[in-house]
Formats: C-alpha cells, structure tokens, sequence
C-alpha cells in the first residue's frame, strides 16, 4: 500500500511527476500543513473546518489501475477488514452500512430521512462520514470519494466488477453489459423543478394521516438506478453495504448541487425547520456527530468539491418526441380512470396555461403492490381528433408497503410529475383520461405477475412551496 500511496501522492502534485499536469488548486490540497490539520484520532471540531479540500471525480473517467483508483480500494479493503475482525468496530465498513439502516430503512418515524425534504441533506453527511473514514484508514487527506455519473457511462462502470479480490465487487443483478435504459436516468424534470419541494421533497409529516411527499428526484433517477441494480441496493436495510451505493449517491449529491446552478429560481429552502434540523452520523474515528442542515449547504466546508457539474445534456432537457419511450401494452398495465372531480383542474390550468410543461402531483392509493419495488412509465391516454393518444410522463419506481404499522410508507403517493400542457388541455377539456402504469422489465428479473391497483386517482397542483 506504501507504494500505491506514493504513486497517488505523486499524481496529486507531492513529488516532480505530474505537478506540471496538476490542475491549479491551493496550498492545502499541495500537502502545505494546515493549521486545522488533525493528528491522530481527535474528535471532529467543526468549527475548524477542513484539513483540506478534495476533488471528486466521475470513477468512470479514471482508469481502474491508476494510483488513486488503487488507494481508493485499498482505504475499502481496510474498512472491511476491519469488519471482520468486529462487526461494530466503528470504523468499519459493517458499522457505517448500519448508519443507513438506521435512518432509511427506520419504523422511527423522527429518524426517517427519505419520503421527505431530509433525504439529499442526510445523504451528503452519509457520504461525508464514508470519506471521512477512508482517508483517516490510509492516513490520506487528499483521498476523495468517487461519483459515478451514470448520464454519460450508462453502464457499470468496470472498477465495481472482478470478483471477490476487488473490494468494490458485489453480487448484482445486473452485468458489466446491461445498459441502464435512457428513461431511468432523466434529470431534465427536476432539474425543470423551481422550487426544492418539488425536486427535494415536502416537509417531514408531524401526524400520520398528513401526506408523505418525497421529490422528483428521489421518485425518479434515485429510486429507478437503485431498483434497476438490484440486490442490495434495491433494498433500504442493506444498500449502505454496497460499493456502488457511494458513486450512485455521489451524482445525487452532485446532482443537487447541479441543480442550484442550473437556474437562478433553483433555491433551497429557508424555513428554519429545514437549517435547523440536526442531522446524525460519524465522524473519521466513528464518534457520533451531528450537523445542521445549513452546515451541510457548502461542500467545500465539508471538504470537498466536486470536478465539474456537466451532466450529459441530452439528459438534462425535454424529451424529443422521437426519444420518448414507445407505449407497450403488457398483461401486468395498470390502468386507472383518472378522476376529473378530485383533480385541481382550475388550479392546474391556471399554472400551466402559458407554459409548455409544468409540474403537478399524480395523487393515487395504493391498493394493491407486489411485494418488491415496482418500476413504471407513466402514460396518459386519450382521445382527440388525431386518434388515441398515449403521452409519457415518467419513470418511477414505487416503493411497497411492508407493513404500515412497523415501516411507516404510506397507502397514499403523491408523484411529482412533468406535464405537457397538451395532457393539461385534455385535463380541462375534462376529456375522459386513463393514466397507465407500464411495469419495466428489469434484467434477470420478471415483471411481477401480481398486478398494480391503484384507485382514487388525481391530478393536484404542484403546491410547491407548501
């Protein structure tokens, strides 16, 4: 490991070779001692900030044998290990899996971070502490977390496959040659999303009969990528545990903060229930710590940037007709009358009249769901003077209900969907609308053969401040 470290430090500007090839960075990130640097195992101290500031990086740009590749596996490698000798060593790779159990896959409802507007803000400090914990394994503070920018290598990239010697390796569902479909890694609606509650999530619910609303973004590309690889990742107790989990949700985090540059009506919340709430995880030395939401909106005083924020346009805007997926009928659809009676249709109109897409909420009960999560394109189907139309509107993966006593997800969903104004018109015309949900075979896995119900469904305005 000596020598991987060495050909790392070398890369990142310590030594003579590849200085000149070094992107300009400060003094810190050169290996200058840092009046904040930390020895040995002290406690984090927040308020010094950051020994140094790291770069992240698309995985899939870097070859699988460079340096920093090398030592990246090598901080993993130590933090299993560690594992095996104690599963609740603090330090361990066992140990940080179990923080997500702990505040996603939680019947606490307090501790719960997904289903709400908590679920980008936890996920950053999540990643934070796995960085934090790699660099303290390698005594390397350069060392940065990956991300794996899935909207320009739709595939795994090859860094994760090998078998058991490489520590990124996990028994998937998928292999090195499925391609993730187009459809499941669309960011062009959220990114569409004015405001944080429609592409972050509503509010945390204070009663149970108050309606969970989870954003876009988590419906969408979060849930679909998770559900699409399979195995751990497609559950909440278990996929901390995987290796991809931190390049997934290293663009998610990346994607958040992609969000904000994207336009100037792109803002966070400033309510003080979301900067004030206190957020849990470890530190480097696997203390508990905790962060205000408002201390986590600046990567770089959590110690990191990330290299750029370019996503793959062609991901990023509206759907050309021709790129929409084709409507294919299978004997596992579920269709359901769309009910104009409950539908904000006045509301609707009134927001989206001048526009030529806009966001609403697809309100629906579940009344029946197979039991693993359930992917779906949505569809809007009817009549005009052109024939039968089917319009597509997105792809979600729907969580299911274990148990609502035990697992707190609510029979009631609320998706936050990107219309086109012409589903509007139909809308208004009260047109007779039947909204489909076309299940997306997954590879090596079966459509369920236990079919979706859903029943009173609706379209509702976005209310996306409330």
């Amino acid at each position: 490991m000596k020598s991987t470290r060495r050909k790392f430090l070398q890369k990142a500007g310590f030594g003579s070779v590849g200085l000149a090839a070094a992107p300009v960075v400060s003094a810190g990130l050169l290996g200058c001692e840092s009046p904040n640097a930390s020895s040995g195992d002290e406690p984090y101290d927040k308020t010094k900030g950051p020994s140094s500031i790291v770069t992240r990086k698309n995985i899939a740009d870097i070859p699988v044998n460079d340096p920093e590749i090398k030592l990246f596996k090598d901080a993993v490698r130590i933090l299993k290990e560690r594992s095996k000798v104690s599963p609740l060593d603090p330090m361990g790779w066992q140990a940080h899996g179990a923080l997500h159990t702990t505040f996603c896959a939680s019947s606490i409802y307090a501790n719960q971070v997904h289903y709400n507007w908590y679920v980008w803000p936890w996920h950053r400090l999540y990643l934070w502490s796995m960085e934090q914990k790699l660099q303290k394994a390698v005594n390397e503070p350069n060392l940065a977390l990956h991300y794996w920018d899935w909207t320009k290598s739709n595939f795994i990239p090859e860094h994760y496959w090998g078998g058991e010697s490489n520590p990124l390796y996990n028994e998937r569902e998928v292999s090195p040659t499925d391609e993730i479909p187009k459809d499941f890694i669309n960011v062009g609606a959220a990114f569409r999303a004015s405001f944080y509650n429609t592409f972050g999530g509503h509010p945390a619910i204070k009663e149970y009969d108050q309606a969970q609303k989870d954003g876009i973004a988590e419906q969408t590309f979060h849930n679909n990528i998770h559900n699409w690889i399979g195995g751990q990742m497609a559950t909440f107790t278990e996929s901390g545990y995987e290796p991809i989990f931190y390049g997934h949700h290293g663009n998610c985090d990346r994607i958040w903060e992609a969000w904000q540059n994207y336009s100037p009506d792109n803002q966070n919340p400033d309510q003080e229930e979301w900067l004030e709430k206190r957020l849990f995880a470890t530190d480097g030395n696997g203390r508990p710590v905790d962060f205000k939401i408002k201390e986590l909106l600046d990567t770089e005083a959590l110690g990191y940037r990330f290299n750029d924020l370019n996503l793959n346009p062609t991901f990023c805007n509206p759907y050309e007709e021709a790129d929409k997926p084709n409507r294919n009928p299978t004997d596992q659809d579920c269709v359901a009358r769309l009910n104009l009676a409950t539908s904000d249709t006045e509301s609707i109109y009134e927001e989206l009249n001048n526009k030529e897409r806009g966001h609403v909420q697809l309100h629906f009960e579940r009344a029946q769901l197979p039991y693993q999560p359930y992917c779906a394109r949505v569809f809007f189907e009817y009549d005009n003077e052109d024939g039968k139309q089917s319009k597509y509107s997105g792809t979600f993966t729907i969580l299911p209900i274990l148990g609502l006593d035990t697992f707190l997800l609510q029979n009631g969903v609320h998706l936050q969907i990107e219309v086109e104004k012409e589903i509007v018109d139909a809308v208004v015309a009260k047109k007779p609308i039947d909204v489909v949900f076309e299940p997306v075979p997954l590879p090596n896995r079966n459509i369920p053969e236990e079919t979706l119900k859903l029943k009173n469904i609706s379209l509702l305005a976005s209310n996306e401040q409330g």
